[in-house]
C-alpha cells in the first residue's frame, strides 16, 4: 500500500487481511512517521536523503539504462545530481528531462535544477509535493508557508522561527504549555511528516537549525502567494509590484536589494503590511516604518533608526543590528512588544519592568535598570512571559529582580564584584534552563536553580574542591568552564555527581590534576579541553560508554593529552566497543574591525566611488557597509568569521558600488596569511600582561604589510593591528585590526 495519508484507510483494509501466522508481510508506504507508527507491527524504517554517489547512479541509470554515462558528460551530470539535494522524486523527474534533451541543454538544466524539475509537463512533480501541503492540518498550514520567507540553503535558527511563529499570532494556547513549547512540537510535526529536515542538534538534543529543501520551498512560495500571505522578491521589484493598489500582501520578504536611492513617492503610503523580513545586508531601512506603519514583526540584518522603531506601535517582534538606546517615551508606546533583539548595546528604560508582553530581550551588552521600588503598586508588574534575557551588563541579583522574572528559562548576565548572598537568588529562578554567567570570584555561597541544563561560567574562580555546588544539579547536560571559572590544580569529583552531563569543556583553568572514574561521569559524550596544565585524562574514562569524542584544543601539554586520549580509545577497542573518535582542534573566531581606506583609487569612469570590503577566508564571506563618495571612507564594521580554515590566506577586496552600470568595479585587493596569529596562540600567552608582544611581523612580498606590525595580548584576545597595501591598482591602503578569540 502506497503513500497511505489516514489511518481509517489502513483500518478499512485490514479488517480483510487476517494474521494466520503463515509468515505474510504487508509493505506500507507513509509520509507521515506518526502513522506509520500507528500502522507498523515494528519500527518504520526511515529513508533518508541520498548522497551525491547515490543520486549521481539513480540519475544515470534514468538518463541511459543499462548504458554508461559518456566521460564529458559525467562532471556536469554529478553537479546536477548534487543540485537535486538527494531527493529522489526531483532526481527521476530530472533524468527524464536530460535523457530527452540535446546534450548542449544540459548546462541550462544545471543553472537552475529547480525550475527545470517545477517546469517539467503537467508539473507532475508540485503535484506530488503538493499532496503534503494539503494534508497538513489547519493551523500548521501557517507554520509551513512561513518557511517560504527565508531565502533558498538558508540554515533557519528554530529559536529564531518559532519566536517569529509566535508573533505572528500561528501558535493556539493549550493547556498549561508556553507558546515557544507548542511551536516546538509543530516543527516536530513537519519533520515527522518530511517536510523540513533537520540540519544541527543543540547538545541537549533539540533541534537548533533546520532548512527546507529546494523543491518545497519552491512550493511555499507558490502557495504562500496565493491570497498574498507572503510577497517574496529583490526590493526594486518588489516596490515596482506593490505600487499596484490591487496588491495588499501582509508579510514581505525582501532576499536582495537596497532601500538608500528609492523614491518613497512611487509607494502608498499605508500600506496594511504586518511583517516585514529582510536578508539583504545592504544600505539602512530608511523608509521602512513609514511605508508600513502597522508592522507587527520587523527583522532586518541591518541598522535601523531608532525613531523609526518609535512609529512601530503595534510591534510584536523588532530585531536588528547596531546598538539601540530606549527611552521612556519609546518604550512606553510599544506595549505590544514580545521579541527585541539587538547585536550591540541595548540601553532599556525603568519601563521595562511593566512591559507584560515581552518574551525574549536579546543584546550583546543589555544594560538593565533596577524595578520600581516595592511602594509604588502602580508600576510593580510581574514578567510571567519572559523567558530570554541576555546579556545583561551588571546584573544585580537582587531578590526583587529575580521575583520579577518567574518564568525566565535561559540567562546571560555579566557581574562585578557580587555580595555573599546574591547569587543564591538565582536558585529562586526554578524553571531556567540556560545560564551563562561571566563574573568576578563569587565569594560567598552560589546557589544554581535544580532545572538547569546548560551552565557556562565564566572567570567565577570556583574551587574544584566545591565542585558539588554544580555537579549536584539532577538535570544537567552542557557544562562549559572558561577562563578561570574554576581554580586549583586538583579535581576529584564525588559519587554520583554530574549523573546527566554529556558534554563537559574545560577551558584556560587551573587544572593539572584529574583524579575520576566512569561513576562520576556515567553519561557523557563529548569531553573537550583547552589551554590546559593537565597531562592526562583519567584512564577510567575508557569505561564510560556513551563517551564518543574528545576534543584537544591548544593544552600546554598537548601531545601527552593527545596519547592519553588515544589511549583511552584502545583500551575501549579492547573492551570490545566502538573507539572514541579524537580530534586535536584549534578552534577559534576571527573578530575583524575593518577601521577605514586610505586614498584608495577612483573608479573607472573617474569619478569618487562608493567604496565597501570583503573579506573571505576559505569558503566564509563578510563584508562592511558602503560609504558614499569617499576615497578616504571610515567603516569600523566588526566582522566575525568562525573557526576559519588557517590553511586559507585572509584576502580582502575593495569594491566600488556603481549605480549607475549597476555593478560592483573591483579597486585593489590584498592577502594576509593568519598562520602567524595562530601560531601565537598555541604559545599559550594566557596569564600575561596586557598589552604583551607576543611576536613581531615585518612587511613581505607574500602578507601585503605596509609597515611592521605586532601580534599583542589584551584582555584573553590575540591582536594584531596593521595595514595593508592593495595590489593589481596604482594606490591604497586598508587599516583594520584583526583578533583571535579562542
Amino acid at each position: 500500500m502506497d503513500d497511505i495519508w489516514d489511518i481509517k484507510a489502513w483500518e478499512m483494509i485490514n479488517r480483510f487481511l487476517p494474521d494466520n501466522n503463515n509468515g505474510s508481510r504487508i509493505l506500507v508506504t507513509t509520509r507521515l512517521l506518526r502513522l506509520a507508527m500507528d500502522i507498523g507491527s515494528c519500527s518504520p524504517y526511515q529513508l533518508n536523503l541520498l548522497d551525491e554517489e547515490q543520486s549521481w547512479d539513480l540519475l544515470s541509470q534514468k538518463i541511459y539504462a543499462e548504458k554508461r554515462c559518456p566521460i564529458e558528460l559525467e562532471e556536469i551530470g554529478r553537479s546536477i545530481a548534487k543540485k537535486c539535494r538527494g531527493l529522489p522524486l526531483a532526481l527521476v523527474v530530472i533524468g527524464g528531462v536530460l535523457a530527452k534533451s540535446k546534450t548542449e541543454n544540459w548546462k541550462y538544466v544545471e543553472e537552475d535544477v529547480t525550475s527545470a524539475v517545477r517546469n517539467q509537463g503537467d508539473e507532475f512533480c508540485m503535484k506530488i509535493l503538493s499532496l503534503s501541503y494539503n494534508h497538513l492540518p489547519i493551523y500548521l498550514k501557517p507554520c509551513f508557508l512561513y518557511f517560504a520567507v527565508f531565502p533558498e540553503d538558508f540554515d533557519i535558527q528554530v529559536s529564531r522561527l518559532i519566536r517569529l511563529w509566535v508573533a505572528e499570532g500561528f501558535i493556539r494556547k493549550c493547556g498549561h504549555k508556553s507558546l515557544e513549547e507548542i511551536g516546538e512540537e509543530y516543527l516536530k510535526n513537519l519533520i515527522e511528516r518530511n517536510l523540513i529536515l533537520v540540519d544541527k542538534l543543540e547538545l541537549t538534543g533539540e533541534v537548533k537549525t533546520c532548512h527546507i529543501h529546494d523543491l518545497l520551498s519552491d512550493l511555499c512560495r507558490i502557495e504562500a502567494q496565493i491570497d498574498n500571505f507572503i510577497i517574496i522578491g529583490e526590493l526594486y521589484n518588489l516596490l515596482n509590484i506593490l505600487s499596484d493598489t490591487e496588491i495588499k500582501p501582509t508579510r514581505l520578504s525582501i532576499n536582495g536589494g537596497k532601500w538608500k536611492g528609492m523614491k518613497p513617492t512611487t509607494y502608498r503610503p499605508h500600506v496594511p503590511t504586518r511583517s516585514f523580513l529582510s536578508f539583504s545586508s545592504q544600505d539602512s531601512t530608511n523608509y521602512t516604518a513609514r511605508r508600513f506603519p502597522l508592522l507587527r514583526v520587523l527583522d532586518v540584518v541591518e541598522k535601523y533608526p531608532k525613531n523609526e522603531i518609535l512609529q512601530l506601535v503595534n510591534s510584536r517582534y523588532v530585531s536588528c543590528t547596531g546598538s539601540i538606546s530606549m527611552s521612556s517615551s519609546i518604550l512606553s508606546r510599544l506595549w505590544s512588544l514580545q521579541t527585541l533583539v539587538v547585536d550591540r548595546e541595548l540601553i532599556l528604560p525603568s519601563e521595562i519592568w511593566q512591559m507584560p508582553q515581552l518574551r525574549h530581550v536579546e543584546g550583546n551588552s543589555i544594560i538593565l535598570p533596577d524595578p520600581p521600588p516595592p511602594d509604588d503598586v502602580h508600576k510593580i508588574i510581574l514578567l510571567e512571559n519572559l523567558q530570554t534575557l541576555s546579556t545583561v551588563e551588571g546584573f544585580k541579583c537582587t531578590e526583587a529582580v529575580i521575583k520579577k522574572i518567574p518564568n525566565l528559562k535561559k540567562l546571560g548576565i555579566v557581574c562585578g564584584i557580587i555580595g555573599s548572598n546574591c547569587l543564591r537568588n538565582l536558585g529562586l529562578l526554578h524553571k531556567l534552563e540556560v545560564l551563562t554567567m561571566l563574573c568576578a570570584p563569587c565569594g560567598g555561597e552560589i546557589v544554581f536553580p535544580n532545572s538547569l541544563k546548560e551552565l557556562r561560567l565564566h572567570g567565577c574562580k570556583i574551587p574544584w574542591e566545591e565542585m558539588s555546588v554544580i555537579g549536584s544539579l539532577p538535570n544537567l547536560e552542557v557544562l562549559v568552564f572558561f577562563r578561570n571559572a574554576a581554580i586549583g590544580q586538583k579535581w576529584i569529583p564525588n559519587e554520583g555527581e554530574f549523573a546527566r552531563l554529556k558534554y563537559l569543556w574545560i577551558n584556560q583553568c587551573e587544572l593539572e590534576i584529574w583524579e575520576s572514574d566512569n561513576t562520576h561521569f556515567p553519561c557523557l559524550e563529548i569531553l573537550r579541553l583547552g589551554h590546559l596544565n593537565l597531562k592526562e585524562i583519567p584512564s577510567e574514562f575508557a569505561e564510560i560508554l556513551p563517551l564518543q569524542k574528545i576534543l584537544v584544543d591548544y593544552n600546554r601539554n598537548n601531545d601527552l593529552i593527545l596519547a592519553s586520549a588515544n589511549k583511552l580509545s584502545e583500551q575501549r577497542e579492547n573492551l570490545g566497543y566502538d573507539g572514541i573518535q579524537v580530534l586535536n582542534r584549534t578552534f577559534g573566531v576571527l573578530k575583524i574591525l575593518v577601521k577605514r581606506g586610505i586614498n584608495l583609487a577612483v573608479g573607472g569612469d573617474g569619478r569618487i566611488g562608493d567604496p565597501f570590503v570583503v573579506i573571505t577566508i576559505g569558503n566564509q564571506r563578510v563584508e562592511t557597509h558602503v560609504v558614499a563618495n569617499d576615497v578616504n571612507p571610515e567603516w569600523d564594521d566588526d566582522l566575525t568569521i568562525w573557526n576559519p580554515n588557517q590553511t586559507h590566506p585572509l584576502s580582502l577586496t575593495v569594491f566600488d558600488r556603481n549605480k549607475l552600470r549597476n555593478v560592483d568595479e573591483k579597486i585593489g585587493e590584498a592577502e594576509f596569511d593568519i598562520r602567524p596569529l595562530v601560531e601565537a596562540v598555541k604559545m599559550y600567552p594566557n596569564g600575561l600582561p596586557n598589552g604583551t608582544i607576543v611576536t613581531r611581523i615585518l612587511p613581505s612580498s607574500s602578507n601585503c604589510l605596509a609597515k611592521e606590525s605586532f601580534v599583542i595580548w589584551i584582555n584573553g584576545i590575540v591582536l594584531l593591528d596593521m595595514r595593508l597595501t592593495l595590489k593589481n591598482i596604482d594606490r591604497g591602503e586598508i587599516e583594520l585590526r584583526i583578533g583571535w578569540v579562542f
